[in-house]
């Protein structure tokens, strides 16, 4: 008997559009881009949920699985609109929040912002209570229970606090007293969101668990009524799936798993665009890759080195270290929407500000009012205002041109040479930033394929191409949702570590042994929480490890048994990744054990999808022509219009061209050709420039 046909669907929230896609158990795939609500995210993920469902023509209740990549804990510290936080933290150390590092991302100006997030807990809202643990993890001082009871009371009633972090002293060795104060805490005030260090970053330096831990709270309260309320939506419509969700790792867990560490969620739909990169790279045979994910807001840049994504137990958001595994994800305001604007001196930038979902582009006619990177687009002849995602918006080019006119009368120039300048401007920005993702870390770009996705990415993807080097760009069959497709290909996956202080050379094999076990015990359930059966879950070991005296470390990983030579391999690796990493090492320098992790995953069944029929050829794909203008001409080229759809695979075609399809343009540049490999993804192969 033939089961009923089911459909997993992925939904990612960007600052413009919210991309949706539908993969059924018979190999169809639907997609959908639908715009953004800001003012209630919900809305516009269940609204795309429908429109992907009747492409489908299946009913709520055939709904497999509901991934879901959001934006939602990023904005809300970008934008500062996370809870109303105090601290509560050992008596002495209420400053350690505001003091900081004394790292500076800026080493010579001189008149730098404070780069600690005061904010999240301003000194009236900073708490000290009498407790001591040291640095074995034994008591010292027993808790003040009546000053945390005190402190709890005047947070609640006085600073009138959203939620609570707790940061105690050598917690994470020992974690009894941030336990009761969190029992303390419920008991007063039923319902205050708390997050306890010990239970959200386990490991030593005590600002950056302090700030992780304030993070979370900060975000808790948010982050719950968020997947509350999208839980609840799902259940009126009827879909009986479990809400997953994207973390910042690149690994799926269940909302439920999710909402008990919110902060988790920082750069969750970067991290399934740069799985999804992997994915087509495994398709077209490239190991190493370089992803850039353009949409209307920012450009997500990410690397793949022999297969794997980059991973960092540190990243920052805006200027914070945030301290939670996660794919290292570079997020620029280099989009669509970003908009072009003139300094004091009469000097052209290019964002990072956007005119977003609301009120968008000039060229979208909803009240936007500043030229916009989309409306150069316009201008240069890149997009098709009657095709512009697929035809579903419509867009105005007379107030594109009006737009960018009026830019170009105070800078003196043409209205081409004024769009043409928007777009140089912002693919230097991008090229920047690739190289300090590369280069800077000794990566050649020459070596790497670029893979260009979202909405803006194909448009962009040659210029920056021939900047860097790189002797290809993959354009995916679907790059504008393919940071949703990325959601349905991730591993369910867990993380867990804990502080491991120990020379190399004085480790214990037995207690390594049982404190491994000891995470592994952890992961386990979680895994069990998010419905995952034993048999189906695999485990990675990894230690942080450094010579002695430095101040950061390396995560290598433990591979083979934890036997008597398992030790002298951890060291050999930690040897070889420093030369790659830092292009030196030192085997006569000791080195020490800082924290240990592991990660419990399984990984999901990948869509069963039939690879796209092939054209025939070019001249049947072929819509039309149009006049498009080329920097490399310096005039505008009357070039062919192709529907990606009809492309014919192995065929080389010349450029300059472009490939419409309903989530993004591609434009080929002269000097350029392009192919169609087995898979429907689109390779752009450069030729050198000049």
């Amino acid at each position: 008997m033939e089961m009923p046909e089911e459909v997993s669907i992925a939904i990612d929230v960007g600052g413009t559009f919210t991309d949706v896609v539908g993969a059924t158990t018979q190999g169809r795939l639907h997609l959908v881009k639908v715009p953004t609500t800001p003012a209630d995210p919900a809305q516009g993920v269940i609204g795309g949920m429908r429109r992907v469902l009747a492409m489908a023509g299946l009913n709520n209740d055939r709904v497999a699985r509901f991934i879901h990549g959001t934006t939602v804990a990023t904005n809300a510290v970008v934008e500062r609109k996370g809870a109303c936080t105090g601290l509560i933290t050992t008596e002495g150390f209420e400053d350690v929040l505001a003091i900081g590092r004394q790292k500076r991302s800026e080493l010579y100006n001189l008149f730098i912002e404070p780069e600690t997030p005061v904010v999240l807990a301003p000194r009236r809202r900073r708490y000290g209570v009498r407790e001591r643990i040291d640095s074995r993890g034994s008591v010292l001082i027993p808790l003040d229970e009546a000053a945390v009871r005190a402190a709890v009371r005047e947070l609640h009633e006085v600073h009138k606090v959203g939620a609570i972090a707790v940061c105690y002293l050598f917690a994470f060795l020992n974690p009894a007293h941030e336990r009761r104060t969190r029992e303390i805490i419920e008991s007063e005030v039923p319902g205050l969101a708390v997050s306890i260090s010990s239970a959200i970053d386990p490991t030593f330096r005590e600002y950056e668990r302090t700030l992780v831990t304030a993070f979370d709270a900060y975000l808790r309260p948010k982050v719950s009524s968020y997947i509350r309320s999208l839980e609840n939506e799902l259940e009126r419509e009827g879909v009986a799936a479990k809400l997953e969700v994207m973390q910042s790792r690149g690994g799926i867990a269940s909302a439920a798993s999710a909402s008990e560490r919110p902060v988790s969620l920082l750069r969750s739909g970067p991290a399934a665009g740069v799985i999804a990169a992997q994915l087509v790279g495994e398709m077209c045979g490239e190991k190493n890759l370089i992803s850039n994910d353009i949409g209307g807001t920012t450009a997500d840049i990410g690397v793949i080195v022999e297969g794997k994504p980059l991973t960092s137990t540190e990243g920052r958001v805006m200027k914070y270290p945030i301290r939670i595994p996660m794919i290292e994800v570079s997020s620029i305001g280099a989009g669509g929407g970003s908009i072009a604007w003139l300094d004091g001196a009469g000097s052209l930038h290019v964002g990072p500000q956007s005119a977003g979902a609301v009120p968008g582009p000039v060229c979208y006619g909803a009240g936007g009012a500043e030229p916009t990177v989309t409306d150069a687009s316009v201008v240069l002849g890149y997009l098709n205002a009657a095709y512009f995602a697929g035809g579903d918006v419509a867009l105005d080019p007379d107030a594109a041109h009006r737009a960018i006119e009026a830019l170009a009368r105070r800078l003196k120039i043409s209205e081409v040479e004024a769009a043409a300048g928007i777009h140089t401007i912002l693919n230097n920005h991008m090229a920047d930033e690739i190289r300090l993702l590369t280069v800077a870390r000794g990566f050649d770009p020459r070596e790497f394929a670029l893979t260009v996705l979202g909405g803006a990415g194909p448009l962009h993807g040659g210029p920056l191409a021939r900047m860097l080097g790189v002797p290809r760009v993959i354009v995916p069959l679907t790059p504008g949702v393919l940071s949703a497709f990325g959601l349905l290909v991730s591993n369910i996956e867990h993380d867990h570590a804990m502080s491991f202080a120990r020379p190399a050379s004085a480790v214990d094999l037995a207690e390594l042994e049982r404190s491994y076990r000891g995470l592994e015990a952890l992961g386990e359930a979680a895994m069990r929480r998010d419905r995952i059966a034993p048999e189906r879950i695999r485990v990675r070991r990894y230690a942080d490890m450094r010579y002695l005296g430095q101040s950061y470390e390396l995560e290598v990983e433990l591979s083979g048994a934890l036997d008597g030579a398992a030790l002298a391999r951890l060291v050999e690796e930690f040897h070889q990744m420093h030369q790659r990493v830092y292009k030196q090492h030192n085997r006569n320098a000791s080195v020490e054990f800082v924290n240990l992790r592991t990660v419990h995953y399984t990984p999901v069944p990948r869509p069963n999808l039939a690879p796209p029929p092939a054209g025939k050829s070019w001249t049947d794909a072929q819509t039309g022509v149009r006049p498009v203008y080329f920097r490399e001409t310096g005039s505008y080229m009357e070039v062919p219009v192709f529907r990606r759809e009809r492309l014919p695979h192995a065929q080389v075609q010349p450029g300059p061209f472009i490939v419409e399809q309903p989530d993004t343009t591609t434009v080929v540049f002269p000097g350029e050709s392009a192919r169609v490999e087995p898979h429907g993804n689109l390779i752009l192969d450069m030729k050198p420039h000049g």
